[in-house]
């Protein structure tokens, strides 16, 4: 049995204490930073790093934007790693050629 310190709301379900993305969202996010990473922008071209984009001016949560950049980053992250792994691919293909 998971205990909360929070009170059940009227419905007799525990409110999540720490918010997650949709799975939609979460994806969405990940698709815009590996779209990214194949352009060859630096990570720093996140927009959630944006002034604009931060919780201050949006009202969001720090937690619930600190998941989106998050989700983002991961995204960029793995197409890096596909990037990466091709480029090293290719590599070694016109190293076997020469």
């Amino acid at each position: 049995m998971n205990r909360t310190d929070k009170a059940p709301g009227p419905d007799g379900v525990s409110p999540d204490p720490k918010p997650r993305l949709s799975n939609a969202e979460r994806g969405e996010l990940q698709r815009q930073g590996a779209k990214a990473a194949a352009r060859g922008d630096p990570i720093d071209t996140n927009p959630l790093g944006l002034h604009r984009n931060k919780p201050p001016v949006t009202g969001e949560s720090d937690a619930r934007w600190s998941q989106r950049s998050h989700a983002w980053e991961q995204g960029y992250e793995a197409q890096s790693v596909v990037r990466q792994s091709e480029h090293g691919a290719s590599q070694r293909d016109a190293d076997e050629h020469d």
